[in-house]
């Protein structure tokens, strides 16, 4: 019977607030939940997604939110979770300030990127993103350029009239780069090809290319020499050596 008592007792301690007790704290209030995410160098409008962690050297973000009376809330995340989750802030709107750190947790930029968010009740859990700008990041850095080229979709043999020869100019930070590409066609401009075909195994690509904001101007010539289309795209070029392959249309018109 002893036993038995103290079972009880027990049972009845853990469901009053024992080591099982769901809410310890007695702070049950469920809590609204504010997501901050970070990006770098996102330019979907110019085709190209972020760079990665690995691309800087960032390990982790640190990531401040300010509310209206100065007061700052800090988290910060391993660089790839690309979000830090902020509860129970109070509704309302706040400045958010996204530092990526290095391995030994120093700032890498001179300044942190700024947004702002706007923190909701608990049925509604709000989020915001921050991309860190390309011009944000100190020292210099270049990047892999890999591209296709299609025509009205197609590849250049399928195209009416056959585009034979084609030239490509890739200015980044309005410098052209005096490189060449992989299968030996400099980006210059002026160095007329054979067309790549886009059924081709691999892109053409480039190596230790300017980063940053560019445009990549294509023209295409038939077989007697004559210019039948061309195109101007606005593009990036992102750091690092791994980067997407962007394809650019040049429209048949």
């Amino acid at each position: 019977m002893k036993l038995l008592n103290l079972a009880l007792a027990c049972s009845f301690a853990a469901a009053c607030g024992g080591v099982d007790d769901p809410c310890p704290t007695n702070d049950c209030e469920l809590k609204g939940r504010t997501v901050i995410k970070w990006t770098f160098d996102a330019y979907p409008e110019r085709g190209f997604g972020m760079d990665s962690c690995v691309d800087f050297g960032v390990w982790k973000v640190a990531v401040d939110v300010v509310d209206a009376n100065g007061f700052a809330t800090s988290g910060r995340d391993d660089c790839g979770a690309a979000q830090a989750t902020f509860s129970g802030l109070a509704p309302g709107d706040y400045d958010v300030y996204v530092m990526p750190l290095d391995a030994a947790g120093n700032p890498i930029l001179g300044f942190p990127s700024v947004g702002k968010v706007t923190a909701g009740a608990v049925s509604a859990p709000t989020e915001a993103t921050v991309n860190v700008p390309w011009d944000a990041w100190p020292g210099s850095h270049t990047g892999t350029f890999l591209f296709r080229i299609s025509w009205g979709g197609l590849s250049c043999e399928s195209v009416m009239p056959e585009i034979k020869n084609q030239t490509v100019k890739l200015t980044v930070n309005d410098v052209v780069q005096e490189l060449a590409t992989d299968d030996g066609q400099m980006l210059n401009g002026a160095d007329k090809k054979p067309c790549k075909r886009l059924s081709d195994n691999f892109p053409q690509s480039a190596l230790n290319v300017m980063f940053g904001p560019a445009t990549l101007e294509i023209e295409g010539y038939d077989a007697t020499d004559m210019m039948r289309f061309s195109k101007s795209f606005d593009t990036f070029v992102g750091a690092g050596i791994t980067n997407p392959t962007l394809t650019f249309d040049v429209p048949l018109m």
